[in-house]
């Protein structure tokens, strides 16, 4: 156990690309896998490298995030002393119009939260990325290294625009590149960072004119202009962040394969952890035929499904046939309904009878609780 670093997740807002699944909550709360949700896989990595200390940043629509977390019980975070910490925007002038600017001012909003942190390093991460990161490893290279901060980075390269980071032949970061999308020089960054408390603050305090709101562009420019090393750690499996529904329906097919799904996953090692729900048995009707599907608990199957991600509570109701779709929590597909690349929320209903289709490239998305 770690008792030397603290963590801080942010949730902010979220990318307008994500339409619908994001009306009702934050990237970072969006369901993920059949019974998980984005923020799992980070609050996990930390927890798996021994961080008992983590707040979480949020600026808006984070009524979701926060009936998720709840008290951090199911991630080993509910003490009375420290443990998971939700931090609203609660450090902003009264003029100030909501909406954070960027990374920058979200910490500065929390900055009384950050001068007592008691441990001398912080681990920051996004809250809206796939993978299992192992940030204990990340964490000895940070300690070996000496460096002021240590960033995580992935070989793949992200169809999304992002920031990658070029390292020198001594291993340490000599060039930034800022929003790069596709492959390019360098390694992409994951956007998850190891720095001292100190150095955190110096940043902050170097960012509060107001002018310098982002983290990469203000404070990580400035940190490697002044001569400051940053070493790189490369995480070396499966990685996916999600900025649209295009991504995210990728991330949930991907899933599907064995390979991503045993990284994702590893037997015995580095658990994801979740809100736990109670559920029964699965139940499969006699005519019921599924197919290279992954489907949770308390379901109720009497259709067909192939390649079909279903969370916990579904009910496919027979005549049904369901092919590449992700169908989230308690929705209802009614009789003889036919659904081809669909992302339905939850609490749907897919009436008697009717047939959507998306495709691989643009899926059709039904809303939280809506009729179709």
């Amino acid at each position: 156990m770690r008792n030397d670093l603290h963590g801080i997740l942010y949730t902010l807002g979220s990318e307008p690309a994500l339409g619908e699944l994001v009306a009702n909550r934050n990237s970072a709360s969006i369901p993920y896998g059949a019974r998980y949700r984005l923020i799992d896989f980070a609050l996990s990595a930390m927890v798996n490298a021994g961080v008992r200390d983590v707040g979480v940043i949020m600026e808006r629509d984070y009524q979701s995030l926060l009936d998720h977390l709840s008290s951090g019980k199911d991630w080993d975070l509910s003490r009375r002393r420290g443990g998971l910490r939700l931090l609203p925007p609660f450090g902003l002038p009264e003029s100030h119009s909501g909406h954070f600017g960027g990374c920058m001012e979200a910490l500065r909003s929390v900055s009384s939260y950050i001068r007592d942190i008691q441990q001398e390093d912080i681990v920051m991460a996004a809250g809206d990325w796939i993978a299992n990161v192992d940030l204990a490893a990340a964490l000895e290279v940070h300690a070996a290294a000496g460096a002021g901060i240590t960033a995580v980075c992935t070989r793949e390269n992200p169809p999304f625009t992002h920031h990658r980071l070029v390292p020198g032949e001594d291993g340490f970061a000599k060039t930034l590149l800022f929003s790069h999308g596709g492959a390019g020089e360098g390694l992409a960054s994951t956007e998850i960072y190891i720095l001292k408390k100190e150095l955190l603050l110096e940043l902050m305090d170097f960012c509060s004119d107001g002018r310098r709101t982002h983290f990469h562009r203000d404070a990580l420019a400035h940190f490697l202009s002044e001569g400051g090393k940053m070493a790189v750690y490369v995480h070396e499996g499966y990685f996916s962040r999600i900025t649209c529904v295009g991504d995210y329906y990728r991330a949930s097919m991907d899933l599907l394969r064995s390979e991503v799904y045993a990284d994702l996953f590893p037997w015995g090692t580095r658990p994801i952890r979740t809100k736990e729900r109670a559920e029964s048995s699965t139940y499969y009707g006699d005519n019921a035929r599924v197919k290279s599907s992954l489907v949770a608990d308390g379901c109720y199957v009497e259709g067909e499904i192939q390649n079909c991600i279903l969370f916990r509570g579904v009910r496919v109701a027979a005549g049904a046939k369901l092919e590449n779709c992700v169908i989230m929590q308690d929705t209802v597909v009614q009789e003889n309904a036919h659904l081809k690349s669909v992302i339905a929320d939850k609490d749907c209903t897919v009436t008697e009878g009717c047939f959507l289709a998306g495709s691989d490239r643009l899926p059709s998305v039904i809303p939280k609780g809506h009729t179709v």
